[in-house]
């Protein structure tokens, strides 16, 4: 039985707590953005700063141990780049991006300059359409999704790659894709092609994340991913975009 000095309990409104949690998610997540951005930076510059100078100094005494610091140079610019990546999914997820009409021209271009020289040193072959569509989307995000898919492609095409690119309009939408003569991908790791962090072959490979930026960076722009075995032309990777 109640007494006079207790209140009643006021009713909890499931939609504010939801909200609460979820700026509250949002928040933690942009600090993991912060903290990866700069805490292992930080520590990371020491190294490459150390085995730089170590480099030199066994080069200055013509010692044949100067080639064993590569590794670690090679490794640290590949940590320094997942640490990039990481960092940018996270802030793109957390903060995301207005919208806008962009001519996906314009991102496609970009992302076929910033990959040039790894395009003509490889000998690939890059076909893409004589005109894109206008989309509502976000242009630096669609050049990284670009870059992605290329980058992809050239990785896992034949020596030297064919690429092609397209576009056709799809329910209400658009349609783009990015396709090369590789083999593709067996068929029992299509599942967790666009999973973090999954490597689809050996131990050394990449750490998988540029489909799954490729994927986070899509669905916030309203739009799907996904891939097709074999197209006119080979293994297929798409997105689609609302008109």
């Amino acid at each position: 039985m109640k007494t006079l000095s207790e209140s009643p309990t006021p009713p909890t409104d499931p939609h504010a707590a939801l909200l609460r949690e979820n700026a509250r998610l949002r928040g933690d997540l942009l600090t993991v953005a912060r903290r990866i951005s700069h805490d292992l930076r930080t520590p990371l510059g020491g190294v490459v700063t150390t085995t730089e100078i170590l480099k030199e100094l066994l080069a200055e005494n013509d010692s044949a141990h100067a080639a064993l610091v590569d590794p670690i140079i090679n490794s640290t610019e590949d940590l320094s780049r997942l640490i990039d990546r990481v960092s940018f999914l996270l802030k793109a997820t957390v903060n995301p991006l207005p919208a806008a009409r962009v001519k996906m021209g314009d991102p496609v271009f970009n992302a076929l300059e910033r990959l040039e020289s790894r395009i003509i040193k490889s000998g690939a072959t890059v076909v893409q359409p004589s005109a894109w569509p206008a989309v509502h989307g976000v242009a630096a995000w669609l050049e990284v999704v670009w870059g992605n898919l290329l980058a992809n492609a050239l990785q896992h095409g034949k020596k030297p790659a064919r690429i092609e690119l397209g576009w056709r309009q799809d329910h209400g939408g658009f349609r783009f894709w990015a396709s090369d003569d590789g083999a593709g991908v067996p068929e029992e790791k299509i599942p967790g092609l666009f999973h973090p962090f999954h490597s689809l072959h050996e131990p050394d490979a990449p750490s998988g994340l540029g489909l799954a930026i490729v994927q986070r960076l899509v669905e916030l722009q309203g739009g799907q991913c996904g891939y097709e075995p074999r197209g006119e032309t080979g293994p297929v990777f798409y997105f689609t975009l609302p008109a």
